[in-house]
């Protein structure tokens, strides 16, 4: 049972324009963001305040708007504080570019391109292997640019900014080459998603409900008013404030949230499952109860199945090659490839009103209402995976047709990560990578150096690591506009500008703390010194040990496509049947490792909550959770802010 978030928008209504106050104020906020994040996350290694699809500094600055900014300009001049559209703006324009500095753009890209050069050395021959393969433009070849980043700069030595203009330049056009694919097809799925198949869209249900008119006579939403909402608000900002207090000052308690078994797993063939920790994240808590029942339980159910995979595959003899890693990114793949397919079939109606009306501009199908009209979505669609195809052959692939193919698999990956996204699954992480399929296909001898060593570098920073890719994003905020009644063509104006700004703002920032500090004196080692050596290492064996078709793994991508194809016949043709496909094609996914227990456990009250007092106590509680989630961010916030100014911060979140 679930409750979609409040719409306001009505039918023959006029949709609201997006005022220049909330776009200069939106971009107040994503300059702040930017400018503070790197120092945040990485100088002092404090909570992440964008990690995943539901940032926590996004709730929490806007909370800030609404209960200071808002009440403030109310006090001055009755009438004269933000709106529910302007606050949605904002919200928005924060949403898409919270992540950028970090691990969305920054905090991948720039060490990756460092990575061929730094880290290559007489032992791993990558000067010989690949280097010739790499334009000179592509990456900075300036030693000083190059050791300082890692290293650090000497008292006075200023930044080499000129070092990183051309390579910074060319990924931010292969960057908006991706980025306008997946607005395209956010749009193309915003109709079908929205009003068709009516998805509940968790991640937008708090800030629409922040972002309600107020009643009369009162200056907040009536959220706020509400009594379960602030004792519910109170519980995460006790239990961070208590551990947070502990962290500075060991000697007073803390409350535990994280439950380890990795010790009593410790032995094969238990070992196999590891890790299965108990995690207790009242957030995560929180937004599974905003999930519909069934996706929640399958989340978790599938997962202990897995785990319960790795156990019978390990006690029977199997290597970590077939039940581990070289298994699940191949099911994956193929669970994505037909779950693709099916929301093709679903919504094949839509999808051929839309390429009637790109052919006829006289078809009397309404697209005013949407963020692109039909024809530039379906041109720009074509047009973005081409530019990104150019783009990488002028990074030095020399396959047209195959990078093609690439960029419009990674395309098939996006939409099936947004509608993961649209059922409340706020952390994902892909277990593959778009290339992944063509190299298992042709083998990399047949996918040619070239071709290898070019699509190396977006790997990690676009194909891999996607909790924070921009789709979902775009999606909820095309779904969140309806709570304004927002002119959403507006609304993507708005976003555009915030994308615009953000992406040289976090450039600067996240070079500035490496250069001042040395990326390897940052901690964080899987960003700074890891990550940036993985897709160059997975290329040294690429090109020493070539190999043939993965038959295995072609056989792994079938069997994914015909279970997941056994999924959703199973679910469309039987109402009892209890598992939602979602679930099949997460538990690979290591964030799952983090959410799972807390998913459960917002399972598990809302079941029960459901169960005795039906839809009127579902209703009644869900201010309850939603303060729960609103907490966590406020209290992580604030902590944040402390850990600012004290140059140490403690991790509320885990992620």
């Amino acid at each position: 049972m679930h409750q979609p978030a409040p719409s306001v928008r009505k039918t023959g209504r006029r949709a609201v324009a997006v005022t220049p106050r909330a776009v200069v104020i939106g971009c107040v906020c994503v300059t702040a963001i930017c400018l503070v994040e790197p120092y945040n996350d990485y100088e002092a290694n404090n909570t992440w305040i964008a990690a995943h699809h539901f940032p926590i500094v996004a709730p929490f600055l806007f909370a800030f708007l609404i209960l200071v900014v808002n009440v403030a300009l109310e006090s001055v001049r009755p009438s004269s504080g933000l709106s529910a559209p302007e606050l949605i703006t904002i919200w928005c324009m924060m949403i898409v570019t919270a992540s950028l500095p970090t691990l969305g753009l920054a905090a991948y890209l720039i060490p990756t391109l460092l990575g061929p050069t730094y880290f290559a050395s007489p032992e791993n021959d990558w000067a010989q292997l690949f280097h010739h393969h790499i334009p000179s433009w592509l990456i900075p070849s300036d030693a000083r640019a190059i050791d300082g980043f890692f290293r650090g700069l000497g008292p006075g030595q200023p930044i080499p900014w000129g070092a990183w203009i051309r390579p910074l330049g060319f990924w931010a056009a292969f960057t908006a080459a991706l980025w306008a694919m997946m607005v395209c097809l956010s749009t193309i799925v915003r109709k079908q998603w929205v009003e068709t198949e009516k998805f509940t869209f968790p991640l937008v249900q708090l800030p629409a409900e922040l972002a309600q008119r107020p009643a009369d006579g009162s200056r907040v939403a009536p959220f706020f008013n509400s009594r379960r909402m602030w004792i519910a608000f109170a519980f995460p900002v006790v239990i961070h404030t208590v551990s947070t207090l502990h962290f500075y000052y060991p000697v007073l308690p803390e409350f535990p949230l994280r439950i380890s078994t990795w010790r009593t797993l410790a032995t094969p063939p238990r070992s196999a499952v590891r890790p299965l920790d108990l995690n207790m994240q009242p957030s995560t808590i929180g937004l599974s109860y905003l999930m519909s029942l069934e996706v929640s339980f399958s989340l978790w159910a599938f997962y202990l199945i897995y785990k319960a995979e790795r156990l019978l595959a390990a006690a029977m003899g199997y290597s970590q090659a077939v039940y581990g890693r070289g298994f699940v990114p191949y099911r994956e793949m193929g669970a994505y490839v037909v779950l693709f397919a099916f929301f093709v079939w679903i919504a094949r109606r839509h999808i051929g009103d839309i390429v009637r009306k790109a052919r006829q501009s006289q078809s009397p199908i309404d697209d005013s209402t949407e963020p692109l009209s039909y024809r530039a979505c379906v041109l720009g669609l074509a047009g973005s995976i081409l530019a990104a195809t150019v783009l990488i052959l002028l990074a030095g692939a020399d396959a047209f047709w195959l990078m093609l193919g690439v960029m419009a698999f990674f395309g098939v990956v996006c939409v099936v990560d947004a509608w993961l996204v649209t059922r409340g699954l706020f952390f994902i992480h892909g277990s593959f990578k778009a290339p992944d399929f063509f190299v298992a296909a042709l083998g990399t001898a047949r996918f040619g150096a070239a071709n290898l060593t070019a699509i190396a570098f977006p790997k990690r920073t676009f194909f891999r690591d996607r909790r924070e890719t921009l789709m979902p994003h775009v999606v909820n905020s095309f779904k969140l506009s309806d709570a304004g009644a927002l002119n959403r063509r507006h609304l993507l104006v708005a976003m555009v500008i915030a994308l615009a700004l953000a992406v040289p703002l976090s450039f600067y920032a996240y070079l500035d703390v490496a250069y001042r500090n040395g990326a390897v004196n940052l901690g964080r080692d899987w960003i700074h010194t890891i990550s940036p050596r993985e897709p160059f290492n997975e290329l040294e064996r690429f090109l020493t040990s070539p190999t043939p078709t993965n038959w295995l793994g072609l056989l792994f991508v079938a069997v994914g496509g015909v279970v997941m194809l056994l999924l959703l016949t199973l679910r469309y043709q039987f109402i009892w049947w209890p598992l939602h496909p979602i679930g099949f094609i997460t538990p690979g996914q290591f964030p799952m490792n983090n959410v799972w227990f807390s998913i459960f456990l917002g399972w598990l009250l809302k079941a029960v909550i459901v169960r005795q007092g039906g839809l009127k106590g579902y209703r009644a509680a869900r201010p309850v959770f939603l303060g729960v989630v609103l907490g966590e961010a406020c209290g992580a916030g604030v902590w944040a802010v402390i850990g600012l100014f004290t140059g140490q911060g403690y991790n509320v979140l885990y992620f």
